[in-house]
């Protein structure tokens, strides 16, 4: 085998990722320290290389210790479940693995990363009912039920409406960390730093230097990798959300009070539920729904449960302004609404 044959199998093999961070620095550092002896000894041209042979020998034997260290491969217990995976999802247990296409329904463990392709979505459902929303082109690590590193990409986090204390979870980047205080968020990695969006409630950021920002519903945080922190106003809906509603995991309307799932469709789309007047109010509250909506944004979802009840909704800027339908309209005391057929 020559050196052209050698080229060919490696273009074939593909890019491989990088050894995680700590192993780079932790060879670095020795190498250097290597170095720096050798040049504070004075050795001459021919013990320096016989020097740098020592190096080169203890940067393949840290690789190696690192490479036969065990790695975590998820048997070792559940913290999440795949609530929801559309187009390319994929799973991998350790970083010597690969990666293996995964579908909704799945159990994941504690170790195990998650990616989506450039036309993959992925929600996951974490300890609490806590929802972590993967935008395309994204890959996070599952280190725990209450803790994921995102590494790429951008991630949105829904702690659950109401006053009961939303289930705990930190989400680790590259700039630093941040945690809720029951909220709907999204934190999402550029270029030169972090953005962060809160939708609802309250979030904690932490920077790697210690220094600790809060921000609250309609703000963003631009945090650069230098630490700097550029404060701004953020709509709560528009299309940079759209991909939010695209992610939407199911959710059961069988028997739900008709005012109780436009609750939840205007919290999905970030508007607020505001009925024309009081009389229409309480016949929202009077009326049940029936069927099915998986497989349906929250607009779509809107349409179909709607279409056979005597109310109308109509998003209309920040609010879903709820009022009727035509006065001829035969108004039902259940709605009924059907997954499209496929």
């Amino acid at each position: 085998m020559n050196d052209a044959d050698i080229e060919r199998v490696l273009r074939s093999a593909g890019p491989r990722d990088k050894p995680p961070v700590a192993v780079e620095r932790a060879v670095h550092s020795r190498l250097r320290a290597e170095w720096r002896a050798l040049v504070a000894e004075g050795h001459r041209h021919r013990q320096r290389r016989a020097g740098f042979a020592l190096a080169a020998g203890l940067l393949a034997a840290a690789v190696g210790v690192w490479v036969a260290m065990p790695r975590p491969t998820g048997p070792a217990g559940v913290v999440a479940t795949l609530a929801l995976a559309t187009g390319e999802v994929r799973v991998r247990s350790g970083w010597l693995d690969g990666w293996d296409s995964v579908s909704s329904g799945q159990a994941l463990a504690s170790g195990q990363a998650v990616r989506t392709g450039s036309a993959g979505r992925g929600v996951l459902t974490l300890p609490g009912g806590v929802s972590a929303r993967m935008d395309h082109d994204t890959r996070i690590l599952l280190a725990g039920g209450d803790q994921v590193v995102l590494e790429r990409g951008a991630l949105y986090v829904d702690a659950g409406p109401g006053p009961t204390p939303a289930a705990p979870l930190d989400v680790v980047t590259p700039a630093g960390s941040l945690r809720h205080v029951g909220t709907q968020y999204e934190v999402r990695l550029l270029e030169s730093g972090v953005r962060l969006r809160v939708r609802e409630g309250r979030v904690e950021w932490q920077a790697k230097n210690g220094a600790v920002e809060h921000s609250g519903t309609g703000e963003q945080l631009t945090i650069s990798n230098d630490g700097s922190v550029e404060r701004a106003s953020t709509s709560l809906y528009g299309e940079s959300w759209d991909w939010i509603a695209a992610a939407t995991p199911a959710v059961d309307i069988e028997g739900l009070p008709l005012a109780q799932f436009l609750s939840w469709a205007a919290r999905e789309l970030g508007r607020e539920v505001v009925y024309a007047t009081p009389d229409i109010e309480s016949e929202a509250a009077g009326i049940v729904v029936h069927g099915s909506i998986s497989g349906l944004t929250p607009l779509q979802a809107l349409d179909a449960v709607l279409a056979t009840t005597s109310v109308r909704a109509e998003v209309v800027e920040g609010s879903l302004v709820v009022g009727v339908q035509d006065p001829a309209f035969q108004p039902s005391v259940t709605s009924s609404a059907a997954k499209p057929a496929t």
